[in-house]
Formats: structure tokens, sequence, C-alpha cells
């Protein structure tokens, strides 16, 4: 029986749509768990005070397993015009220091790794969004952060 190229790929097909199919689901679903996996949350379920300022409890730092980091907290100060300052630390299972992580957004030249927020107002809490780097080849060791904060 001779078969025609049309008719070869009229019966591969279906299998070729199977595959395709197998290939994506399986992307899709080891992407899920894996990028579930390849993220660690550090939060403080308490009040962090430094001077006049306050970063309320819940404060969260992410940071994934590609180099990225982003905090959410709230703070706020006692005092007209201040700022929380912050440095974050990723450490090892010892508590050794690994990096300090980079603000993206970086406004101070000579200290790349200050996060600021300004407290224009002492009566307002400010929600605070930030953004952090680090090499991500050290995401396997760290195990804990560490907040370092001025006012």
């Amino acid at each position: 029986m001779k078969t025609t190229r049309s008719s070869r790929l009229r019966r591969l097909a279906p299998l070729a749509a199977a595959v395709l199919a197998l290939g994506v689901f399986g992307a899709t679903t080891s992407a899920g768990p894996a990028s579930a996996a390849a993220q660690k949350w550090y939060s403080w379920d308490h009040d962090l005070h430094s001077g006049d300022c306050t970063l309320f409890g819940g404060a969260k730092w992410t940071i994934d397993s590609d180099g990225h980091a982003w905090f959410d907290g709230t703070v706020t100060s006692s005092s007209n015009d201040d700022a929380w300052l912050m440095w974050a630390e990723l450490r090892d299972s010892n508590g050794a220091v690994l990096t300090t992580l980079h603000n993206v957004h970086y406004y101070d030249y000579n200290d790349q790794a200050k996060f600021s927020q300004n407290l224009p107002d002492k009566h307002k809490r400010y929600r605070w969004f930030a953004d952090g780097s680090f090499n991500k080849n050290l995401y396997p060791l760290v195990a804990k952060m560490n907040l370092r904060s001025h006012c």
C-alpha cells in the first residue's frame, strides 16, 4: 500500500498534537510547583522599632531563586519628616552573612543596599513596597534573613 506524504501527516497529526499537549502541560505543571518551591519568605510577627519609627508586624521579604527580592510592609513615625532606613542581610543556616540585598531603585550610589521610606506625616501609616536583588547562586544557601534598621 502506497502512502502519500499528506496521508502520513494526517495520521501523525493526532500524535503530534498529543505530544505538544503533554509538553505544554508538563512545562506548566513543573513550573508551578518549581516556582512555588523557588521562593522563600521572611516575615516578622511583631513590630520593629528604631528611634521614632515603627515597622509593623506582618512585614515580609520574599526572595526568588532567580535573584529577585521584594518587600511589603507598613511603617510610621511619631515625628514628622522622618525616614525608615533598612538593610536586609541574607544568612546561611549558621547565621553567617551571605550577602546584603541590593536596592533595585537605589538612590545612594555609595550604599546601594540601603532601602528607605520617607515618613513625612506622623499621623499616617505608609505602605512600603521595595525591590531588591542578590546573586542567585547564593539562593540554595539562604536559610535566614536579618534586618538592620535606622530611623
